[in-house]
């Protein structure tokens, strides 16, 4: 290998790394902003209507559920395993009460 050959090899995989990166921070920063935008809406429509919709937070906790099981199966970190395990039970909570809101309409 000359040296042109080393270093555009050295640049695609700083450029693979660069790009993880961006991924990476562009999904942490997805689930932030989808979660502000959850809990604007939520207030908007309890103060509005006076009427608590759980659909919101229940597609929120449903994407963090696929994100940090995800990350648990391939790393076994324990700190995703528990994150989704809680969401699991927030999920629940919020399925619960919007079947139970749907119901009762």
């Amino acid at each position: 290998m000359n040296k042109d050959e080393i270093l555009a090899k050295s640049r695609s995989e700083n450029n693979s790394e660069y790009e993880q990166n961006t991924y990476k921070v562009a999904g942490s920063l997805a689930r932030i902003i989808g979660g502000l935008v959850c809990a604007g809406l939520l207030v908007a429509e309890q103060f509005t209507t006076g009427h608590f919709n759980c659909g919101y937070w229940l597609i929120f906790c449903v994407m963090q559920i696929v994100h940090d099981g995800y990350i648990f199966a391939r790393t076994r970190s324990w700190q995703h395993l528990f994150s989704a395990v809680v969401f699991v039970i927030v999920a629940a909570v919020m399925a619960y009460g919007y079947v139970t809101d749907l119901i009762s309409r």
